[in-house]
């Protein structure tokens, strides 16, 4: 049976050293011109705040929703930062998973086997769903030795989850985390 092409971005499975998953809050720009969605891999920027990563960057975490305020004065809680909010000049507040231990789930975008586990891969931007907020990010099934954003950790044993066809789940590391020694040693 095929897998489900069905991208859903990254979410949170466990934790590698058995800690408890959480969120840490975080800053996203007034106006940030690019929709955040739930599942988004973000990166650090200069200005101190979170934008949504492509492929290649170095990544602070994944994004979870957001709070702000609305330039009505209403308070709002999004699944997604939706492009271009206006939060009457200042941030809004970002929910980001950023420990460098979780271990999250994820959908290929094409094919796999389990010759990739112990690969690097980089993530596919997918446009995501304003109306669920989730987003439609991916593994590239360009895997490799060479450094990039994830770590193929295993792949999702369930029986509607077939390693060896295209858009199988896996298990991933952020390996080019902003909290990691290597992707640390200088500043942003």
């Amino acid at each position: 049976m095929a897998n489900t092409d069905a991208p859903n971005g990254f979410t949170p499975a466990y934790h590698l050293s058995g800690g408890t998953i959480r969120m840490k809050e975080y800053r996203i720009a007034d106006g940030y011109a690019t929709s955040i969605f739930n599942g988004d891999m973000v990166k650090l920027v200069a200005a101190g705040t979170v934008e949504q990563a492509a492929a290649g960057d170095s990544v602070v975490g994944v994004f979870a929703g957001c709070q702000y305020t609305a330039a009505n004065g209403e308070i709002k809680f999004s699944k997604y930062w939706p492009a271009s909010t206006d939060v009457a000049g200042s941030y809004a507040t970002a929910y980001v998973y950023d420990d460098p231990m979780i271990v999250f789930t994820a959908q290929f975008d094409g094919a796999s086997g389990i010759a990739d586990i112990g690969q690097m891969a980089d993530i596919v931007v997918g446009t995501g769903n304003t109306t669920t907020g989730r987003s439609a990010s991916e593994i590239s099934s360009t895997t490799g030795t060479s450094t990039a954003q994830l770590r193929i950790l295993d792949f999702v044993d369930s029986p509607d989850n077939d390693p060896a066809l295209n858009n199988a789940v896996a298990y991933v590391q952020i390996n080019e985390h902003e909290y990691n020694e290597s992707a640390a040693a200088t500043g942003i």
